[in-house]
């Protein structure tokens, strides 16, 4: 099966809160690939956790789909306070021999914003109702990497990780499928 049918057929669509069907954005042709590891709001860190626990899977994703949209270049745009998470992104980009670059972005509100770090990226300025393309790029989050990593695996996409924040009386970290 080729990418783009591995995407579709595992159902995998931005995991930023858009929705919309990753193998139809990435049925694309663009100059960048960039990787969304910024969380814009201050008190989501979902994309942290991700960069650290599933660097090599991320990376590997990152790889696949910038070959997919032919991408010259693959950036991973990322705050660079997040310390830990380039460090296991770049041990993962050395490892794997990936021609991943990364942004190391200011942190300030909304750094995550697609039309900001396409400009710090790349920048161009994406057009008033534009799309990233319309400037030659392509943006999925770090979320949507790791479902196109499942769906090259031929797993679909089957649960979805989030921050949760505030007042929690039990915590609980993992697996919570109802039983």
């Amino acid at each position: 099966m080729d990418f783009l049918e591995c995407v579709k057929s595992a159902g995998v669509v931005g995991a930023g809160g858009a929705g919309f069907p990753t193998h139809v954005k990435l049925d694309a042709k663009a100059e960048y690939f960039i990787v969304n590891a910024a969380e814009c709001e201050p008190l989501i860190e979902t994309d942290k956790y991700l960069c650290r626990t599933f660097p090599d899977r991320i990376v590997r994703a990152v790889s696949a789909t910038a070959a997919q949209v032919g991408a010259s270049r693959a950036v991973i745009a990322i705050k660079a306070e997040y310390e830990a998470e380039i460090a296991a992104l770049k041990e993962a980009v050395r490892a794997q021999g990936a021609g991943v670059t990364f942004c190391e972005m200011p942190s300030f509100y909304p750094a995550g914003d697609e039309q900001v770090m396409v400009q710090l990226v790349t920048g161009r300025s994406i057009p008033e109702r534009g799309l990233p393309l319309n400037v030659g790029a392509v943006v999925d989050n770090v979320g949507t990497m790791l479902n196109v990593a499942d769906a090259l695996e031929g797993k679909p996409v089957t649960d979805k990780f989030l921050s949760v924040t505030g007042a929690v009386v039990k915590p609980v970290v993992g697996n919570l499928k109802s039983k």
